[in-house]
């Protein structure tokens, strides 16, 4: 929950600095792509470890 909560809050963050999101700023999608792609991609590795590590 709280990787949810911050990835909204640098979202925020990226639309404050390069513009909002509704304006389709091709620099803000940009950047709010690579984030969701980047912290999805920790969570799962993150996830997955904790996981064989539980199991094992």
């Amino acid at each position: 929950m709280g990787c949810l909560f911050l990835m909204l809050s640098m979202v925020n963050v990226i639309e404050i600095r390069l513009g909002t999101l509704p304006c389709s700023n091709k620099s803000t999608v940009h950047a709010i792509k690579a984030l969701i792609i980047l912290v999805t991609s920790i969570l799962i590795v993150y996830i997955s470890t904790a996981m064989y590590e539980f199991l094992h």
